[in-house]
């Protein structure tokens, strides 16, 4: 009985160990940049967090605690010097035994925010020096004018030099006043001409100056900014794909996905094809076509524009209503490498978005990620008849969220 207790007891406590050390998060990367006045701040973590704001003096410094989160090995006691008027330096710490601590040395107004995509997994942004310094008394103090006794010798000696060098200047000054005429009467000249040409710079040096929109300046932290990206929404026009059990139909679903995915995807600079925009099919032949040169239609349109990425949307099915989950499906002898990557990420973040179960990433041979010249993937979303998944599906809210499930995955891929 002893020995079970005190077994029973060691399990408790290793379990209580176990928990302890458990974190939802590492910090794993810290990276800044120089911006007019100001520094950006960006934390690469592994999974989201959420954090604490706060400030203190003496130096005035802002501090981020960030929740449930472990500081990476390689980073134990970072410190940077920051070349900047708005923030000194940085130091990041492991506070305690589940907070993370950044603190940044600035006066200046500090905005945090948060986005779902980073080289492994999430990233906080911080940006310094976005609104205007906070004034320092002592800084800012007058200095008292230096009081300097002079002796009479001293100021005989000053005022004989005093005259001495008014003779000079009397006699310089009427040879460089002729100069200065002659030097006068050109730059009249020039200043005319070269006026029109500095209002021309000050016009565009006023436009440069202007601080950019944040979500513009965020299109370069995504990736998307310029990326060609081709969405298929599957089936359309006399094919309705699979039908849920309230009749909900696979090619409505996957074109009001793709529609809001679309939406999102531009807002971020990305440059968005889609195969079809309304329900009719993509071949030239319409319902005519054949099943192949239906499929072969949707990955020339990829193939021609020599798009990035290519994304098939579609909803399983199956006899049995019970089956659910998501699953994203790629290749696996592309002669692009990256298209496991790519149904992995989107995958997850679909998943993480509608709450679906995963169902993994898998190889397949589907023809539209076959003959796809680029990174693609077919994305099964979720089950249609699976009376769940399927209201999920059919409701506004699962659309957005499906929508923004592959945007972070696509902003995953390319982060």
């Amino acid at each position: 009985m002893t020995r079970k207790f005190l077994l029973s007891l060691l399990l408790f406590l290793l379990g209580i160990s176990a928990f302890k050390i458990s974190y939802a998060a590492t910090l794993e990367n810290v990276r800044y940049s120089y911006g007019s006045g100001t520094v950006r701040i960006v934390l690469d973590l592994t999974d989201k967090t959420d954090f604490e704001e706060s400030t203190a003096e003496n130096p005035s410094r802002s501090i981020i605690d960030l929740q449930n989160t472990r500081v990476a090995p390689n980073l134990h006691n970072y410190s940077a010097e920051l070349n900047s008027t708005a923030a000194k330096k940085i130091r990041v710490a492991q506070f305690n035994s589940n907070t993370t601590r950044i603190v940044i040395e600035t006066m200046a107004a500090v905005n945090i925010f948060k986005l779902n995509n980073g080289p492994s997994g999430y990233r906080i942004v911080i940006d310094v020096g976005n609104a205007a310094f906070k004034e320092n008394p002592e800084l800012n103090k007058p200095k008292e004018p230096e009081i300097k006794i002079e002796t009479p010798k001293e100021e005989k000696e000053l005022k004989d030099d005093k005259k001495s060098k008014e003779d000079k200047k009397s006699k310089d000054d009427k040879k460089s006043k002729d100069d200065k005429k002659s030097k006068d009467d050109k730059k009249s000249k020039d200043d005319k001409k070269s006026k029109d040409d500095r209002k021309s710079k000050d016009d565009k040096k006023s436009k440069d100056d202007e601080p950019k929109n944040i979500e513009d300046d965020l299109k370069e932290l995504t990736g998307l900014d310029g990326k060609t990206i081709v969405i298929d929404p599957g089936h359309g026009g006399g094919d309705a794909g699979a039908i849920g059990p309230t009749g909900v139909m696979e090619k409505s679903v996957t074109l009001r996905v793709s529609l809001e995915l679309e939406k999102l995807l531009k807002a971020e600079g990305a440059n968005v094809i889609m195969t079809r925009r309304t329900d009719k099919p993509v071949s030239p032949r319409g319902d005519s076509a054949s099943a192949i040169e239906e499929l072969q239609a949707r990955c020339d349109v990829a193939n021609r524009l020599k798009a990035d990425i290519f994304i098939s949307i579609h909803a399983d099915s199956f006899t049995n209503p019970d089956a659910r989950g998501s699953t994203g499906y790629y290749y696996e002898k592309s002669t692009s490498p990256d298209g496991r990557r790519l149904a992995d990420a989107i995958r997850r973040g679909l998943c993480e978005q509608i709450q679906t179960p995963s169902r993994g990433t898998k190889p397949c041979n589907f023809y539209v990620v076959r003959h796809t010249d680029m990174p693609a993937t077919l994305l099964e979303l979720a089950f249609i008849s699976n009376p769940e998944e399927e209201k999920i599906l059919d409701s506004e809210e699962g659309i957005k969220k499906a929508a923004q499930g592959i945007l972070d995955g696509i902003e995953d891929y390319f982060g």
